[in-house]
């Protein structure tokens, strides 16, 4: 009986992909068993091979990291570590609230995923410093009130927001500041604070986290 950890790989990229599994593949004491390039293959081929552990891209093509790992533990027990490009805290904090066992960039070393890997088999969760650094606040938010997101069910079905609301939301997704986006955007700071505020109201959501996730579910931005 192997005692090593078994993974399954996904992103869509293939570099990222095939550099993931060259390094990972050289670890000791873990065993990649699969790889998907897509949220739709990773619910196809996950619970196939039932591995321990999951590294998954945050951005996938048509469905997010966060959405498949929601349906992943829907269905199965399994330990789910994100990485991303990005040291945003925008989808940190949302990963949190879903359990995940990890949240790494994709710039971190072999030995800190391979840790990673081996602390959500003992229960643990591993976090990049840079994203501890820049998230802390919204991690500390977060705890007061952890818990899944509201259920869809409970939120509007049809959003209807116009393309410069849509344009806020698509940067405020990317984790950018009120101040970042007014730029961006040669908008006044203060206007775009008034777009960030009427986006929640018609999303029906309490914070700009859940407003890039239920943009993203309902296909408002990719």
């Amino acid at each position: 009986m192997s005692d090593q950890v078994k993974l399954v790989i996904v992103d869509d990229h293939p570099v990222v992909l095939q550099g993931l599994k060259f390094m990972l593949s050289e670890a000791e004491g873990i065993e990649v068993v699969g790889q998907a390039t897509s949220g739709d293959e990773a619910l196809e081929v996950i619970p196939k091979l039932a591995p321990d552990v999951v590294l998954m891209d945050v951005r996938l093509p048509g469905m997010n990291g966060l959405e498949v790992m929601r349906r992943l533990k829907e269905q199965m027990e399994v330990a789910v570590i994100l990485i991303t490009v990005s040291d945003s805290d925008l989808y940190l904090v949302e990963a949190l609230r879903w359990g995940a066992s990890g949240y790494l960039t994709k710039d971190s070393s072999r030995d800190l995923i391979s840790h990673a890997i081996r602390a959500a088999m003992q229960g643990g969760t591993t976090l990049a410093q840079q994203l501890v650094d820049k998230g802390f606040g919204a991690i500390a938010r977060a705890a007061t009130n952890l818990g899944k997101p509201p259920d869809d069910d409970s939120l509007p079905s049809l959003v209807e927001l116009t393309p410069r609301e849509l344009d806020v939301l698509r940067l405020v997704s990317e984790g950018k500041t009120n101040r970042s986006i007014a730029k961006e955007l040669s908008l006044a700071e203060v206007t775009v604070k008034k777009h960030v505020q009427s986006i929640l109201g018609k999303m029906g959501v309490r914070d700009r986290t859940q407003a890039a996730l239920r943009g993203v579910r309902l296909g408002l931005i990719d």
